[in-house]
């Protein structure tokens, strides 16, 4: 048994041997992007991280005569240049006398500007090599994602030896990298593929710029700089917006500068020295074929265009198929159901009144291209009709800041039909221009629509310097308001006061209470009545107050079926003295009676100077004695009400 043991043991050794020879017998790697792939030439071609041990050893080669060692912890690594989308397979042979050490071999993608793109592709190498000096052979692929300009080839040692010998990287390019369509429908950079020559570009003086049919990716011809200048185009931007450009290019003098750029301008034309992004066009063209390069940017605050530039210090820069997108900030959000009418002031100031000086200007844009700025003092206002389905919550979003703090105000007034205000909510803008990060900032109004309400009027008001606003959303939700309340009046109908209403629809609704207040502040309930509950037809309703005061403040509170209510707008009525308080005799020489059609609870008397003379609670016949009082003109108030009678005491 231990000879069968033994036998067989031997037999898969030479197996594993014969397969591992097999393996080396062809040391060719066609079109092989790594330089001394097999450390003939020692160490060259190959970057160490600092305390690496890197050198050669004869012992274990798979290829040639040598092969590579690390000696302890570090790491070696190449990097091989290459675009988005390429397929990229690599076969290496690697050992160690020591498995408990971490061995590693990496492909690492970086953008042009040296960031990592995601996570490294990570083969742990974990051969311990034995009497045969044979290395074992390991495979690696992927795919080079968006924006990728190299690929790094990279291995990794925490200790002992990692041995490693015939490397061989292949780059496919993608199948088909052009997308066209995104070039034809370039909406931001026109004559992306120079089909109607040098149209839509602007150029440097001394640029010498037209096109050739050499190098075209998309149509028929391709972009053309003959020696030093540059080419560019402006592209309307705000801040926050990403902006990604791909672009095809290719040189015969790699040793010239040829770069792609992204550079940003305020309102005022001025290059902002932030964000600007800068790729280096460094292809040498094999085939009449260009490569592809990708630039993205962010637009910083103050932004309104970014120039995208090709620019050459010499030689022949030839660029093609150029594709753009733009992605609007998250301000850009879409704003669904809005009732404003130009709310982002794409239309300069139309659908907008105003009183004082009322502009748009690029600068201020948060959405689209214009933002607006009230110079000075001034206000500028939308109305917004409601209509019998509007829900009953409101909601008002919209973005502003001012130059200098001057009581700018964002305010919801809310109009019934007889343009009479219901109510209002109300936002102090807090946010200076310059204050922190440079731009606008978002302002949330809300709350409950008043019953009564026929007209929503968005209000933006300042007491002096400048005030900017842009992207107004104006939405309603909710259930439609339980009450369209038409008509609201009260009429005196001699000593009574006659209250008449109307509504043109409800839902859900329960009852009216009406209310009454002599200061506008205490409230009181007169009378509930019922409501229709369902009605798109005129509904009318009257309640007589039979015993008002002097002075009379009417409102009705409109109550659904859910509890939930809304007011009316407060109506006043003013009766006549004689009406409500008379004081007999007069002359009178020790007593009077007062009459009233409220109910006489307490009665004061003043002097001509307004001083307090008497302060007192009538009898069962409402009558005050005088006799205390000496001869002479005085004041009667009862009930501490707004209304006094003039009497005159005789002795």
């Amino acid at each position: 048994m231990k000879n069968f043991t033994f036998l067989f043991t031997l037999l898969l050794l030479s197996l594993g041997f014969a397969f591992q020879a097999n393996a080396t017998t062809s040391c060719g790697c066609d079109n092989n992007v790594l330089t001394n792939a097999s450390f003939e030439d020692g160490t060259n071609g190959w970057s160490k991280s600092n305390g690496t041990n890197f050198g050669t050893d004869g012992a274990y080669n798979m290829c040639g005569s040598k092969n590579g060692l690390i000696t302890g912890a570090g790491q070696i690594w190449q990097d091989v240049t290459l675009e988005a989308g390429s397929q990229v397979n690599l076969s290496v042979y690697g050992g160690t006398h020591n498995n408990d050490e971490t061995h590693q071999f990496k492909l690492i993608f970086y953008t042009s500007g040296g960031n990592q793109i995601g996570e490294a592709i990570v083969k742990s190498m974990n051969f311990e090599v034995g009497s045969g000096n044979q290395l074992q052979l390991y495979t690696m692929s992927a795919t080079a994602p968006a924006n990728t300009a190299k690929v790094r080839f990279l291995l990794y040692s925490s200790g002992n030896y990692f041995k490693v010998d015939a490397a061989c990287m292949k780059v496919t390019p993608p199948a088909n990298p052009v997308d066209c369509d995104c070039v034809n429908s370039n909406q931001y950079v026109k004559n992306a593929s120079f089909e109607n020559g040098t149209n839509d570009w602007s150029k440097s003086g001394g640029t010498n710029f037209g096109t050739d049919e050499a190098y075209n990716m998309c149509g028929s011809k391709n972009g053309l700089i003959t020696g030093s200048g540059s080419i560019w185009q402006d592209i309307n931007v705000v801040a926050g917006a990403k902006v990604d450009v791909t672009a095809y290019g290719g040189t015969h003098n790699t040793g010239v500068a040829h770069t792609f750029k992204l550079t940003f301008y305020d309102g005022a034309g001025n290059k902002i020295n932030t964000g600007e992004a800068v790729v280096n066009m460094d292809y040498k063209v094999v085939d009449s074929k260009l490569k592809q390069f990708s630039i993205s940017a962010t637009a910083p605050a103050g932004a309104v265009k970014v120039r995208f530039s090709v620019n050459s210090s010499g030689d022949y820069f030839k660029v093609d198929a150029i594709c753009t997108t733009l992605t609007q900030p998250v301000t850009c959000q879409e704003c669904n159901g809005n009732t404003l009418q130009n709310p982002s002031f794409e239309n300069g100031t139309n659908n907008w009144n105003v009183t004082g000086t009322l502009t748009v200007e690029p600068t201020y844009a948060v959405c689209g291209v214009n933002g607006a700025k009230l110079s000075g003092a001034g206000k500028f206002w939308q109305d917004v009709e409601l209509q019998t389905t509007t829900g009953n919550q409101i909601a008002l979003n919209i973005y502003a800041a001012f130059s200098a703090s001057n009581s700018q105000k964002i305010q919801l007034v809310f109009l019934s039909e007889g343009q009479v205000e219901l109510g209002q909510i109300n936002k102090d803008v807090t946010k200076e221009l310059n204050s922190g990060t440079w731009g606008l900032e978002k302002y949330t109004l809300g709350g409950t629509v008043p019953g009564g309400t026929k007209y929503v009027r968005v209000l933006l008001s300042s007491n002096g310097n400048d005030f900017v606003v842009d992207n107004a959303c104006l939405t309603f939700s909710g259930p439609p308001l339980p009450v369209t309340l038409s008509a609201f009046s009260a009429k005196k109908e001699g000593s009574v006061a006659q209250l008449a209403w109307a509504t043109t629809f409800e839902t859900n609704s329960a009852y009216f209470e009406v209310q009454h207040s002599q200061d506008g502040k205490n409230w009181t309930a007169l009378s509930q009545v019922e409501a229709k509950g369902e009605s798109k037809e005129l509904e009318t309703y009257t309640y007589t107050h039979t015993n008002p005061f002097a002075v009379n403040l009417y409102r009705l509170k409109m109550v659904d079926l859910d509890e939930t209510f809304a007011y009316s707008a407060i109506k006043s009525l003013n009766f006549d003295g004689q009406e409500q308080m008379n004081v007999y005799p007069n002359p009178t020489v020790d007593r009077i009676k007062v009459t009233s059609n409220q109910q006489v609870t307490n009665v004061k008397v003043y002097a001509q100077t307004g001083a307090l003379v008497m302060n007192t609670t009538p009898d069962s016949a409402n009558e005050v004695d005088l006799t205390k009082l000496s001869q002479g003109t005085y004041y009667v108030k009862i009930n501490n009400g707004p209304l006094m009678r003039k009497i005159l005491v005789v002795r």
